[in-house]
């Protein structure tokens, strides 16, 4: 009906263009699984502006390319290279395909509490230790901004024959600005997935993923697809894909300068207020500058808590937090009253009364032990058992403290009392639990019994 028998809220909302545009696969419409006009040449355009051999549009998110890249490339029983600290969707594709996971150790902020992306050193030694290995993915960026050494990762996998996968979510403006990371496209890597809705103009759900070279079969990539994407495809969302590709295409060396600038300005300025850390440039071409990492743990306050009160006290939502920092975004839309608002309102902040409790936070643990592959875990006969019973039981669902949507724990490995402990004040301090049946953890489901 095009929005003609819409209630009035939701034409308030949206209005009767977008509603009038919310139609999929009529007559001179394109069809996502089969494109011939229209939105094979925005694909087209869009692997021309990517410097990609082929883009395919997404509408189920980068989570889908994720899994696409994986179900191409792997087959069930098929060792492939992985970082352990992949988003949720990377493991999640391991149960669907049944790839025997190899996971790559990835260092430790000790500051931040995060990890970074994989180091070449680590990968060089894995692909020596499994040769057998059928694919290589790697992360670049994370969500705090780090890039990976792309071009050492890429030559190690093409040493190998191996296809070379990237999760590249966070980088889609990488390619548009020489003072960015380089990206993985550019770098050589077969298969890269990127968020245009996270730094791009598109709505959000809307990303792509584009082929960099022959070493994967593109008929696979599809047929992957057809089994992620939806039949019905938002138009809405098809065609932000394409309207933000004009933008990038068009502007994005000026825009992206525009926000490198307000960043480090932003930066700067709060290098200046007492009890502030906001770092970067120290981690030199592998940090976006546009990603303002900022903790206030030495004022007192978690990465949770200093999102709270940014956005309940002075009308600013951040982009996440974590339990020691917040992570601000600053892309081509903002102006520069916006970066002041920000800096003002950390100051008076920073300028608070009162003695400073320091929050106790938790040091994340060390990686599991990996028991089961995903799929065995994932499919096996299970039980739900109270969280004080689980360590040293086999976990068969997904504990992910989210964000960054990084489990902890992964269907097949081992649950330890460091674990629990670790999720347990994560969960005190305010960060959401995702994955698991329960997520008050009150209980887990487990192996029913232990291989």
């Amino acid at each position: 009906m095009q929005g003609r028998g819409a209630p009035e809220d939701l034409r308030a909302l949206m209005g009767m263009p977008a509603l009038a545009a919310d139609t999929t696969q009529v007559l001179d419409l394109d069809d996502i699984h089969r494109p011939r006009t229209a939105l094979k040449a925005a694909q087209e355009l869009a692997a021309r502006a990517w410097g990609a051999d082929r883009t395919w549009f997404l509408v189920n998110g980068s989570s889908c390319g994720n899994m696409a890249m994986i179900l191409a490339t792997v087959e069930p029983g098929q060792e492939i290279l992985v970082p352990r600290t992949a988003h949720r969707s990377i493991h999640g594709a391991l149960v669907l395909s049944g790839a025997r996971p190899v996971y790559l150790e990835s260092p430790l902020d000790e500051e931040m509490g995060v990890h970074h992306p994989v180091e070449p050193g680590t990968l060089a030694r894995a692909l020596e230790a499994h040769p057998q290995a059928r694919a290589l993915l790697f992360t670049s960026l994370t969500p705090y901004g780090v890039a990976a050494e792309v071009e050492e990762l890429v030559a190690l996998g093409r040493n190998r024959g191996i296809p070379v996968l990237a999760d590249e979510a966070w980088g889609p403006h990488l390619a548009f600005h020489p003072d960015l990371p380089v990206s993985a496209l550019a770098a050589g890597a077969d298969l890269v997935v990127h968020s245009a809705h996270k730094l791009l103009s598109a709505l959000s759900q809307a990303s792509m993923l584009h082929q960099g070279g022959p070493a994967v079969d593109a008929a696979r990539v599809e047929v992957a697809l057809r089994m992620l994407q939806s039949t019905s495809p938002n138009c809405l969302l098809v065609a932000s894909l394409d309207s933000a590709r004009r933008q990038v295409a068009l502007h994005g060396a000026r825009d992206w300068q525009h926000a490198l600038d307000l960043a480090d300005w932003a930066r700067e300025a709060l290098a200046g207020v007492p009890g502030l850390r906001c770092p970067g440039p120290d981690r030199g071409a592998r940090y976006d500058r546009t990603r303002l990492v900022i903790s206030a743990v030495e004022l007192g306050y978690t990465g949770v808590e200093l999102e709270r009160l940014l956005r309940e006290r002075e009308g600013i939502q951040v982009e996440m937090s974590d339990l020691r920092q917040i992570v601000v975004m600053v892309a081509p839309g903002h102006q520069a009253g916006d970066l002041e608002r920000l800096v003002g309102a950390l100051s008076r902040l920073a300028r608070r009364e009162g003695p400073v409790r320091m929050p106790s936070l938790p040091e994340p643990p060390p990686p599991p032990e990996l028991a089961m592959t995903p799929r065995e875990a994932f499919f096996a006969s299970t039980r739900v058992l109270p969280l004080a019973q689980a360590p040293g039981r086999v976990c068969a669902e997904f504990l992910t403290p989210y964000p960054p949507g990084i489990p902890l724990l992964c269907p097949g490995e081992v649950l330890r009392t460091d674990h629990i402990e670790y999720l347990t004040r994560a969960l005190a301090a305010g960060i959401p639990l995702e994955g698991s049946a329960d997520p008050t953890l009150q209980t887990v489901r487990v192996v029913a019994s232990d291989p």
